[in-house]
């Protein structure tokens, strides 16, 4: 019995050296801006509803944003999950009706978004390559805001859920410099909607020390959906993209 006890008790003492795992965090500032269409009408119509978001929501500048990253190694699955929040307002005229506002008047538009990512993909090293094939969701909470300047009447859009889609990291490890690419992307037509999604994103990385580094990056969000929701037709093709610029620990 004394002999297992201690046999069991080496054999824990070797388990860290046997497993480990690398937590990266990281934290950064993003600069990203809208671009694209976005229509909403009352009810079923096959007209044309695709509005510029520049030109008649007032939207389309470059907003400072916050951005967060966390991913775990654990050799060879990797988790990740990333988010930010994004908002903006202005002042536009409409070129289509917006719901029950119509063309011509002058609006006053929020636009707020929250997205959080998360990937779950196995990683393959090839040197100092590593390829990592996975799946991802992105998590989006958007909600729009148009009102006439008068404040008489308003329009609001909700919409909320997971986005599942195929994922796929490529990372190079070059010691003090390192870069990452991945990108996921989804397609769906089911009953009367139809919807695709892609997300890019791209960092280097710069690590003066094994614990810290500092990044530049590339973010690419583009959302296609139209069909109808709940009696009513919407047709939204918007890219929200930017740079960000931060640092992080790893350990």
């Amino acid at each position: 019995m004394q002999l297992r006890f201690l046999v069991a008790v080496a054999s824990l003492a070797t388990l860290p050296a046997c497993y480990s795992f690398e937590v990266t965090a990281q934290a950064a500032y993003a600069q990203l801006a809208l671009d694209g269409d976005i229509g909403y009408q009352s009810g079923s119509t096959t007209a044309s509803i695709a509005q510029d978001i520049e030109s008649a929501f007032g939207l389309g500048e470059d907003q400072g944003v916050p951005y967060a990253r966390v991913m775990l190694d654990l050799g060879v699955p990797v988790i990740a999950v990333s988010g930010f929040q994004f908002d903006e307002s202005g002042t536009g005229v409409l070129n289509a009706n917006f719901g029950d506002l119509t063309a011509g008047l002058p609006v006053e538009t929020e636009f707020e978004m929250a997205n959080a990512k998360g990937s779950y993909a196995f990683q393959i090293d090839l040197g100092p390559v590593a390829i990592s094939p996975g799946i991802a969701c992105d998590y989006f909470d958007l909600h729009v805001t148009v009102q006439d300047v008068f404040g008489a009447q308003r329009e609001e859009v909700d919409l909320a859920g997971p986005v599942p889609m195929g994922f796929l990291r490529a990372e190079v490890d070059l010691g003090i410099v390192g870069a990452v690419v991945e990108g996921g992307y989804m397609e769906i037509d089911i009953d009367d909607v139809t919807a695709s999604l892609l997300d890019l994103e791209a960092m280097v990385e710069v690590r003066p020390t094994d614990l810290v580094h500092v990044f530049a990056g590339y973010r690419h969000l583009n959302l296609q959906a139209d069909g109808l929701i709940d009696g009513d037709t919407f047709d939204t093709d918007f890219t929200l993209a930017g740079f960000l610029v931060g640092g992080g620990v790893r350990f």
